[in-house]
């Protein structure tokens, strides 16, 4: 498994999906503080199923892991080890600290670090250009000063920049 460690906003959900599209995986999201050992459970059952009937992965991406309690994390040790889920994990906690030791020996960590300003503008021109994803259909003309502003109040949170764009768009489109 792999544990995503960083800053709201930075991509750790963004980078889940991707895996799973990428290695064509059933993908399976749990919020850890909604989620208890019977939806676990239940999706490991799921995922042997879909093993064995199609050969296909499950990705289990848990937010907030660090939420999870130790038998919780416990539930997970053994199909992640076999290799019935791969299981992601993201936390806003050292995960040194918040996961227990069996689970993190299974998996490799990644440090996600806060975007600078220049990428949240890149990502905020794409969302303003993306006709089928973003705002482009609203045909906006942003002043770079704005766009620099939206960068800097988000304080390296990508989806907070997205979030403050769209609320500005919508709320001066009829």
């Amino acid at each position: 498994g792999v544990m995503f460690y960083g800053a709201t906003g930075v991509g750790k959900t963004s980078l889940a999906s991707v895996i799973a599209n990428y290695t064509k995986a059933k993908f399976h999201y749990l919020s850890a503080p909604a989620a208890g050992v019977n939806d676990i459970r239940r999706i490991i059952t799921r995922a042997k199923d879909l093993l064995i009937t199609s050969k296909t992965k499950t990705v289990l991406f848990i937010d907030e892991i660090h939420r999870f309690s130790r038998t919780q994390q416990d539930v997970l040790l053994d199909d992640v080890e076999s290799g019935i889920i791969i299981l992601v994990g993201a936390t806003t906690e050292n995960p040194f600290f918040s996961i227990n030791s069996p689970l993190i020996s299974r998996s490799t960590v990644f440090q996600f670090e806060p975007l600078s300003e220049t990428e949240i503008i890149m990502l905020l021109k794409n969302a303003i250009s993306n006709r089928e994803k973003g705002l482009g259909r609203f045909n906006i003309e942003a002043d770079e000063d704005a766009l620099k502003f939206l960068a800097v109040m988000s304080d390296g949170d990508g989806r907070r920049a997205l979030n403050a764009l769209e609320v500005g768009v919508l709320s001066q489109k009829q």
